[in-house]
């Protein structure tokens, strides 16, 4: 007697979720990303002065990553919704170090991975082309955490 096979549900599949909740996860992601833009402003001009070539590429960085909030923007309206966030300038600014952690940029690539495979999932595949761009603009860069730390050797 056969038995049917129950298809395995790969570890990489997308979870489902509705409209409303992508719309919440894709703002939160466009908060993180203005979080980023702060911290990168901040360590400019932390390191203007002792290390002004780090600072460049930090602020060259700091460029690619409102070019990243603007595309996680304009996203957020061609899928239907509003763009708000829940940052805080001052708390930005006094907790830039913590993008500066080793965790924040794999956590943000993961995040917004995430994104791609759940706007796929929605039927969605010119708005997750956006994201593989962000993530591909992301990934050949060095990270802010990568950039401070060679100021301290």
């Amino acid at each position: 007697m056969l038995t049917k096979l129950t298809p395995r549900r790969s570890r990489y599949a997308p979870t489902v979720v509705t409209r409303n909740d992508l719309l919440e996860l894709l703002r939160e992601d466009f908060t993180r990303e203005c979080r980023a833009i702060y911290a990168h402003a901040v360590f400019a001009e932390r390191l203007k002065d002792t290390h002004r070539e780090v600072a460049i590429h930090i602020e060259r960085l700091g460029q690619e990553t409102v070019r990243a909030a603007l595309t996680l923007c304009q996203l957020i309206y061609d899928y239907g919704g509003t763009v708000s966030h829940d940052l805080d300038e001052l708390n930005a600014v006094l907790n830039a170090d913590r993008v500066a952690t080793p965790e924040w940029e794999p956590e943000s690539l993961g995040r917004l991975q995430a994104r791609m495979g759940q706007l796929r999932a929605a039927g969605e595949p010119g708005l997750a082309k956006r994201l593989r761009r962000i993530i591909a603009s992301k990934r050949v860069n060095p990270s802010l955490c990568q950039l401070v730390a060679s100021t301290r050797e």
